[in-house]
Parts: structure tokens; sequence; C-alpha cells
């Protein structure tokens, strides 16, 4: 069972960095003279030598702390949290990083992680502007010093079993009830949320709504307006309209900028968050300014945001010229991507393709096993990647299955970059070992990591966790190294409007024209 778990949750998510030591000595000053005025330091950063972190790494500490305490459903579920409850699902969470972890982790230093962001998140704005128990100076920098001394006695003590690593959280709440009176939610929450932000960027822990968001996005369901939307000097268009969307039944075309949404205009706002403001829950409305791509008059809709199956091959067409040349955008990896590529390379080749470009620039990855199909749309059985981990079938061998047939098998160009990034490197890296593709672009991300959703609290919640790390055909590892391309192409300043005037296609073009042409 377990290794039909672990080889079905690899592809779920070649969807990660240990920290080095970061533990105080003994013998370190756990208090700082007070100021001028008399009152403690309230600046534990000062304060504070328990992890002797870097400015980076303090950055990082508090950039982590900001970023999910700006969700107002967790603020909410601290508040209202029990602490019984939230203790097993934190000594869950952390049986499954131990048993599953792809290098071995000490319950000791998910502790003590745990200790050191609850200690940063004293320091947080966002953090105190959620709860202004922790905007008490004194009482701030009274528990600062406990848990300094909690933290060394954590390390001291080596707690070898889950439920240990559960009754120290449960100290740590005793002690703030006692001395600075946060909501049990939000200790857990550090402790948990930290544990996980000292492994890797990756491994996470998925409450019951981000766990239903993973299962729909690998499923390709997105809910919205049913458009994507892009940047494009300096203006917000409408890129994609996607059939089927409120977007598209209004009328709405790609290239059409959006000037305003719910009566606030967009000037100002970055690319996420106004995708934020356009995504919501299915059947809520929204209501935009939209100025036509010919610069008409602007005009108002309201739309209503639904749920839409997103195609994972977008944009297949032929580029004309002595001898017509596919493209097609690969834009993740999800059920149903292999048949739905293996359907545009077809029909590219009936309508007379003498090459073909696949784009996986921006693709984040997604599901392992589809990428491995993919290979098969264009090599031949033998090896795509290897994963190898700690736990009972994280090492393994995928290959192009003995029986399967390639649907291309002329000339091949793959465009990446720095944004593709995991099963989309496997993919890339797989056709480039095997001389199959010519790479144009630049180097990938470097995220050669897979990982699995581990249920706890009987499925209520789950831990994804990197259990592999994964590696091309020559046995060379993906992770923090990326792939290169065969010929690097460098960035544009604007995306281009049209394929004809964007570098790397006209570089890929170029390639494919020379691998056609007569020898």
């Amino acid at each position: 069972m377990l290794l039909a778990l672990l080889v079905s949750a690899l592809c779920c998510g070649c969807v990660v960095f240990p920290h080095g030591a970061y533990w105080p000595s003994h013998d370190d000053h756990l208090s700082a003279p007070p100021r001028a005025d008399g009152a403690p330091d309230s600046d534990l950063s000062r304060r504070l030598p328990l992890a002797h972190e870097t400015p980076a790494e303090r950055d990082a500490l508090q950039k982590a702390v900001t970023r999910r305490w700006s969700n107002d459903g967790l603020a909410e579920s601290a508040r209202h949290m029990d602490a019984r409850a939230g203790q097993w699902v934190y000594a869950d969470a952390m049986r499954a990083v131990v048993w599953f972890y792809v290098d071995p982790v000490a319950y000791r230093d998910l502790v003590a992680a745990g200790i050191r962001s609850l200690r940063a998140a004293l320091d947080n704005p966002t953090f105190r502007a959620r709860f202004g128990e922790a905007d008490d100076a004194p009482k701030r920098a009274r528990f600062a010093e406990a848990l300094e001394i909690f933290f060394l006695k954590a390390h001291a003590a080596d707690p070898w079993f889950a439920f240990q690593a559960g009754e120290w959280l449960a100290v740590a709440m005793e002690k703030n009830r006692a001395m600075l009176g946060l909501p049990d939610g939000a200790v857990v929450a550090e402790f948990l949320f930290g544990a996980m932000d000292s492994l890797d960027p990756y491994t996470q822990f998925l409450t019951g709504e981000m766990l239903r968001a993973f299962r729909d996005e690998m499923k390709g369901a997105y809910t919205g307006i049913g458009a994507e939307v892009a940047s494009r000097g300096g203006r917000i268009v409408l890129g994609e309209v996607f059939e089927g969307g409120a977007a598209a039944a209004a009328g709405l075309e790609p290239g059409d900028e959006i000037t305003a949404i719910d009566e606030q205009a967009v000037e100002g706002l970055s690319l996420i968050d106004v995708s934020r403001r356009l995504r919501g829950k299915a059947g809520t409305k929204v209501r935009i300014s939209v100025r036509p791509a010919g610069h008409g008059p602007t005009r108002s809709v309201t739309l209503q945001r639904c749920v839409v199956l997103l195609p994972s091959v977008r944009g297949a067409r032929l580029i004309e010229g002595e001898e017509p040349i596919g493209y097609l955008r690969l834009t993740a990896f999800k059920s149903g991507t292999e048949k739905e590529l293996r359907r545009a390379v077809c029909t590219l080749a009936r309508e007379g393709a003498g090459g073909l470009i696949l784009d996986l620039r921006g693709n984040p990855g997604g599901t392992l096993l589809e990428a491995i199909g993919a290979a098969g749309v264009f090599l031949p059985p033998g090896p795509v990647t290897r994963t190898r981990g700690r736990a009972l079938g994280a090492t393994w061998t995928y290959d192009v299955p003995l029986l399967a047939r390639p649907s291309w098998r002329g000339p091949l160009a793959v465009l990446i970059n720095e944004q593709t990034a995991s099963a989309a490197e496997v993919l890339a890296a797989a056709l480039a070992r095997r001389g199959r593709a010519v790479l144009v672009g630049r180097r990938t991300f470097g995220k050669g990591a897979a990982q699995i959703n581990v249920p706890i609290t009987g499925g209520a919640s789950a831990v994804c966790v990197t259990v592999a790390r994964l590696y091309d055909p020559d046995d060379a590892c993906i992770e923090g190294r990326g792939v290169a391309p065969s010929r690097s192409v460098k960035p544009s300043g604007q995306p281009a409007e049209n394929l004809r005037d964007d570098p790397a296609v006209c570089a890929a073009v170029e390639a494919l024209r020379a691998a056609m042409s007569p020898k």
C-alpha cells in the first residue's frame, strides 16, 4: 500500500533546500540591557541570539510570516482553533515529515524551527495587526525570553516521537496563555508553518481548502471569468479567452484592455493583484471596465464567475513558410495532458507541419506521470527520469512504456526559460539528453523535486512533503541546476504580440529549418 501511495502521489506534484545549523551556544546571554527609558527593548531581532540568522534569512522569515497572515481565512481559523485539535494536527504533520521527507530530519529540528518562526512573528507588523495581544511590548519581551530558553531546552531534549513534539507545542501554548495571550491557533500555525518552511520551498501544510484547490488544479479547474490576463506596455489586457467562460459569453476578446475592476482602477496594481480580484467563488459577480483592443470606447460588463476546465495545450497553429512549422504551448501537466498533446500534434502533422515547436516557457510542472506520457509523444521506449528518496517506493526509474508509439517523429525544438519548472524540466531534459530535440531559450528554474500529499487528521488536511529528487536520463540531478538550452536567447523587454516577433520562436524556426533542409 505504501508503495502504491508513493508511486501514485509522486505524480501529483513535481512540484526544495535544508538550512544550515542555527543552534546557539548554551552560554549565550539570554537578556539584553534595557533601553534608555528603562523599558526592555521590544525589537526581538536585536534581543535574541536564538537563530543567528543572516539578514537574508531574517528577511525570508518575515516575508513568510507576512504572506500567511495576509490571509483572512487563516487568521479567522487561528482564532477559533481548539488547542487539543491543533496539537494533534501538528503531531500528525511532523510524523509525516519525519517518515517521508527526502533527507533525514529530526523532531528536534522541526520543534526548533517552529519556535524560531513564532519568535519572528512577534516582530512582524502583519502578525501584530492580526493579533492585538502581541502589541503589548513588555509582555512580548518577556514571552520572547521564554521562547529563547524554550528553544534551548527543546534542542537539549531531542524528542524521538511525534507525540513528544506535540507536547512541546502544548507547553508553548501554555506559556503563551500565561505571558502574552495570543490565540492558541496562532501558536499552532507558527509551529506548523515554521517547521515546513525550514525544510524547502515546496513542503507545506495543506488546509482542507488548500487541498481541494490543489485537486481542482490537477484537474485543470479554474474559477473566475474564464480568461487569462497579461501586462503589455503598462496596460492590463486579456490574454487567451476560454470557451465556456463568462468572458467569452460577454464577447470579450484577447487584447481587450481592463481599466477597472468593481469600479476601482487597475492602474498601479500588479498582475497578481488583478488576477486575484478577478477570481472568486463560483456564482459570485465582478464588474469590469474594458476597452476593446482597437481602442474603442470603454464599456462596463458584469461577469458571473464560474468553473472552467482549462486546456493544457494552447495556441496550436502553423507558422507559414516554405515548409510550415507547427507551434503549440504546453502550460501544465494535469489529468488528460498526454491525450490533449497527442491530438494537437497529430492535427498539426495532418495540416502539413514539417517541424514542431513545443513551448514550455512558464510551465510550472504538475503531474509527473502525465509528463512521462508527454515524453512518449516524441520518444521511443526508454528512460525519461529517475527519482531518489529515503521512503519505500521513492526511488524509481520512469520509462516511456515498451509498447508506446511516438506521435511525432519529425524535427523538434523546445522553448524553455527560467519559469520552466519541475515536470516541464523533466520533459525538456529527456528530449535533449536522448537527442530528440534542440532546446532554445534560457536555463530552467531547477526545481527537481517530487512531492506526495500525505493525508492527516482523517484526510481533512494533508502535508505536501518532498520525498524524492529528480534526475535526467544521464543521471544528472535537476534540483538547483535546471536544464541549459542548446541555443541561448536573451529575454526581450516586452512579451511579443505575435510569434514572428518572439526572439525565441525565431531562433527555434531557424534551427528547425536547418534540420529540415536537404543535407
